[in-house]
C-alpha cells in the first residue's frame, strides 16, 4: 500500500471514529422536557368498578370547568381572520387566504348566511354593515340585513375598519391610511389621507376613536395618529424590525378610553404592550409565537392565537387565565364575543371552531391565585379513595409549610413559606381526578401517564401540582413514594439561548406509613428552581442522611420566589447571560435583567472521583462511592457557587473555575420579582476548533 493510500485510510478511520463517538453522545444526551416528543395518546376510558360515595366526593374541591367546543364550521382553505358582531354574538364572519369571506350564524353552522370576497372584513359598530377591502376591487360596504352593497370606494387596500362612533371608515392603502366620513353611508365624504411608507394594514382605533394605529408589515414601521374632528396629527412613528423581528403580525388598542395601551404582536415570542405616555414597551405578555390577538370588550382579557392553541391572558398582570387546545399546528386568527361567552379561532386546516366560555371559569381563575401549590389526588378506575386521604394531605402540606417558614425565619427572612391553594375553612384544596383506566396501566411510566391526564385539566405552567397517585406498586419507585419532580422550562419571553422557569409538578404515590415532610420539601425545592446542594449533608437539597435545613443561599433564593410572595405581577422582561473572555482560574460572565437581579447560581455536573460531602446515598462508604460513580457522577446538576446581586440590572460576575466538571455548565438567575431563567454554557471557548474540543472532552484535565 502506498503512503498516500495509507494516509487516506488513516484519515477516513479517524473521521469515522469521531463521527461514531459524536453519534453515541447524541443518542445518550438528555432532551429537555419542552423539546421532547408529544405526550402519548390518552388511554380509552374504562368504567369505574365502584361508584364513589357522595360523602367521599364532598371532601374534594370542584375541578374547574373547561371550555366547551360548541361548533365546528368548514370554511375551507387557510383561515386568516374571524370577527364576532359587536351587537349579535351569534353572528360572526371569517376570511380565508384565497379571499373568500363567509358570514355565519352560530345556530346554523352547516351553511354560511352569505359568501363574499375581500382581503379583509370588519363589522360596523352598530353591527349592520360589513366593510370588505381588496387590492383589486377596492372597498365595499355591505348591508347584512338586505345582503346588498351600499357603496364602493375607489380606495384600494388590504385592511379597513370603522371608528367606534361610526363616523370614519379607515382604509389602509399604499402610502398611508385614507379616511372616509360615512355617517351617510350612501354618500360618503373623503377625509384626510394619513401618510406613511409602504402598505398600511393592521389598523386599529382606540376606544374613543381619537387614536388610529397602522403598520407596514414588511418594513416594520408603526404609525399612530391623533384624529380631532376632521384633522389628523401623527403622534408617533417607530420601527420594530430587527434581526429578531422580521414583521408585524397584529396591532390592537386596548378598548379603554382612559388607558389606550397598544398591543403589538411581532413574529418573535411576545405580545408587547406600549404605554400611551411615550409609546415605549411597558410590559410583555409571554404568549409565544402569536398570529393574532383580540381584547374583550371590558378590556380585562387578551386572547392570542399561535402554535396549537388559543390562550387567554389577564391584562392587569399578564397572567395566563386559560388555554384552549384542539388545533393542529397554527391558529391564525382569534376573536372573543362582546359578552365574553364565546371564543372563535381558525387555522390552516380550514376549520373554524367556536368555544363557549363559562363565566365561572373567569371567577374560578380569579379565586385560584397563580404561583400556588395545588394538591391533586389521582384515582385509577378500579381503585376507591382512602377515607382519610384529604386529612393526610392537608396535614402533610401544613408540615411542609411550617418547615419552610421555620427555615426562612432562621435565616432572617421572616416566616415566609410556600403558598398553597386553600378553601374557605383554611384547609388545603384537594382535587379528585379520576383516571381513565385501571391501576395496571399506570405501573410503567407512572409519572408520564398520570401527568398526561392531569394536564388535560390543570395547567402546570404557572402553578405547581402535587399529584398523589392511588397505586399499590410502581416500577421505578423512588424514596418516600416520590416518582418525579419537574419544573416547566420554556423559551417563551427569553432571548438567544435563555430559558425561563415557572411552574411544575411533583408526583408521588399514596403511602400507608405516611409521608416524609423533608422528602416532599426537598423535591418541591426542584420545582422552586433549586438544585442539588452537596456542600453540606444537613442541607435539604443534599443527599445527606440527616438533611433538615435550608442553606442560606437557598433561603435567599426563596425569599424572592413567586411561590413565597403571592400576587406578584408576572410581566417580565428578557434577561441575558453572556460568557466573557476567560481569566486564569476564573469564569467571567455578563448578566443583564432590567427587573433587577437578586441571585446568580453556578450549577455543574461534577466529575469528582469521590462524592461531595453532602452525598450520603449509602451509609457504607465503599457502597456510597460506588453509587456516586454509577448513578450520579457527571449526571446531576450541583450548586457550585452563588452570588447575591442586590437588584443590579447589569453586572459582571466572576466565579472560581470549576475544577471537576463537565464542559456544559448552567448559570441560573432569579430577579427581584421572582422570575427565573437560566442558560447552558460551554466552558470550552467557542473559538476552539472542533478537534481541540473533542480531545479535551476525551481527555479532561
Amino acid at each position: 500500500m502506498s503512503f498516500k493510500k495509507f494516509l487516506a485510510v488513516f484519515v477516513l478511520g479517524i473521521t469515522v471514529s469521531i463521527g461514531f463517538v459524536f453519534f453515541l453522545k447524541l443518542k445518550t444526551r438528555d432532551t429537555p422536557k419542552y423539546l421532547s416528543s408529544k405526550s402519548e395518546a390518552l388511554p380509552p376510558i374504562m368504567p369505574r368498578h365502584a361508584e364513589i360515595p357522595d360523602e367521599i366526593r364532598q371532601k374534594f374541591a370542584k375541578v374547574p370547568d373547561k371550555p366547551e367546543l360548541i361548533a365546528t364550521l368548514e370554511h375551507g382553505g387557510r383561515i386568516e381572520s374571524v370577527a364576532f358582531s359587536p351587537i349579535d354574538t351569534s353572528l360572526f364572519v371569517s376570511r380565508s387566504s384565497d379571499d373568500k369571506v363567509k358570514l355565519w350564524r352560530l345556530n346554523y353552522p352547516s351553511e354560511p348566511l352569505a359568501n363574499l370576497k375581500g382581503n379583509s372584513v370588519s363589522f360596523s359598530p352598530d353591527g349592520k354593515l360589513l366593510a370588505l377591502s381588496g387590492l383589486k376591487d377596492g372597498t365595499k360596504l355591505w348591508n347584512i340585513k338586505t345582503k346588498q352593497n351600499v357603496n364602493t370606494f375607489n380606495s384600494i387596500g388590504r385592511d379597513s375598519i370603522f371608528s367606534p362612533d361610526g363616523k370614519w371608515l379607515a382604509i389602509g392603502t399604499i402610502g398611508g391610511v385614507q379616511l372616509w366620513d360615512i355617517r351617510t353611508s350612501t354618500q360618503p365624504i373623503k377625509g384626510p389621507k394619513l401618510r406613511s411608507k409602504g402598505l398600511a394594514e393592521h389598523l386599529s382605533f382606540s376606544a374613543d376613536g381619537r387614536l388610529l394605529s397602522a403598520a407596514d408589515r414588511v418594513s416594520g414601521d408603526v404609525n399612530i395618529w391623533e384624529i380631532v374632528e376632521n384633522n389628523a396629527v401623527r403622534k408617533s412613528n417607530f420601527n420594530v424590525k430587527s434581526d429578531k423581528v422580521k414583521w408585524v403580525e397584529k396591532l390592537k388598542f386596548l378598548p379603554d378610553a382612559e388607558n389606550p395601551v397598544l398591543a403589538i404582536a411581532e413574529n418573535d415570542k411576545d405580545i408587547h404592550l406600549l404605554s400611551p405616555t411615550n409609546w415605549h414597551v411597558n410590559s410583555d405578555i409571554p404568549a409565544g409565537y402569536v398570529n393574532d390577538l383580540a381584547f374583550s370588550s371590558d378590556a380585562r382579557i387578551l386572547v392570542s392565537g399561535g402554535h396549537n392553541e388559543i390562550e387567554l391572558w389577564t391584562v392587569e398582570n399578564g397572567e395566563r387565565v386559560l388555554s384552549i387546545e384542539g388545533y393542529s399546528r397554527w391558529v391564525n386568527c382569534v376573536d372573543i364575543s362582546h359578552d365574553r361567552n364565546f371564543v372563535a379561532g381558525g387555522g390552516n386546516d380550514g376549520l373554524l371552531r367556536v368555544w363557549e366560555i363559562d363565566e365561572d371559569i373567569f371567577s374560578q381563575q380569579n379565586e385560584q391565585f397563580s404561583d400556588v401549590v395545588k394538591l391533586i389526588y389521582f384515582l385509577p378506575s378500579d381503585q376507591t379513595p382512602r377515607p382519610d386521604i384529604t386529612q393526610k394531605l392537608n396535614h402533610l402540606i401544613n408540615d411542609v409549610q411550617n418547615l419552610f417558614a421555620n427555615e426562612m425565619e432562621r435565616h432572617g427572612f421572616g416566616r415566609k413559606t410556600v403558598s398553597v391553594e386553600k378553601n374557605g375553612e383554611n384547609a388545603a384544596k384537594i382535587y379528585l381526578i379520576e383516571g381513565r383506566t385501571t391501576e395496571d396501566y399506570y405501573f410503567i411510566n407512572t409519572d408520564k401517564k398520570v401527568r398526561n391526564e392531569v394536564e388535560q385539566i390543570f395547567d402546570s405552567s404557572n402553578n405547581i401540582n402535587i399529584i398523589v397517585v392511588e397505586i399499590s406498586d410502581v416500577l421505578g419507585k423512588l424514596e418516600g413514594g416520590i416518582l418525579s419532580a419537574n419544573t416547566n422550562p420554556s423559551t417563551v419571553n427569553y432571548i438567544d439561548e435563555m430559558t425561563g422557569l415557572r411552574g411544575g409538578d411533583l408526583i408521588m404515590t399514596s403511602e400507608d406509613e405516611g409521608y416524609s415532610t423533608v422528602s416532599v420539601a426537598r423535591h418541591l425545592g426542584y420545582t422552586f428552581g433549586l438544585d442539588n446542594d452537596l456542600r453540606d449533608p444537613s442541607y435539604i437539597m443534599s443527599y445527606g442522611r440527616n438533611k433538615t435545613h435550608l442553606s442560606k443561599s437557598s433561603a435567599e433564593w426563596l425569599s424572592k420566589s413567586r411561590y413565597f410572595n403571592s400576587n406578584q405581577t408576572f410581566y417580565d422582561t428578557p434577561a441575558s447571560i453572556e460568557k466573557l473572555s476567560p481569566m486564569p482560574g476564573k469564569l467571567k460572565l455578563q448578566i443583564q435583567d432590567s427587573n433587577g437581579i437578586h441571585q446568580v447560581r453556578l450549577l455543574v455536573k461534577p466529575t469528582n472521583p469521590y462524592p461531595l460531602p453532602g452525598y450520603q446515598w449509602n451509609i457504607n462508604q465503599e457502597r456510597n462511592n460506588t453509587d456516586w460513580d454509577r448513578k450520579h457522577r457527571g449526571k446531576i446538576l450541583v450548586l457550585h457557587d452563588y452570588l447575591t446581586m442586590n437588584a443590579e440590572e447589569q453586572a459582571t460576575v466572576t466565579f472560581n473555575y470549576p475544577e471537576y466538571a463537565q464542559n456544559q455548565i448552567r448559570i441560573q438567575i432569579i430577579d427581584i420579582h421572582g422570575n427565573m431563567a437560566y442558560r447552558v454554557i460551554n466552558l470550552i471557548d467557542e473559538n476552539e476548533s472542533t478537534i481541540t474540543s473533542f480531545v479535551k472532552k476525551l481527555f479532561p484535565g
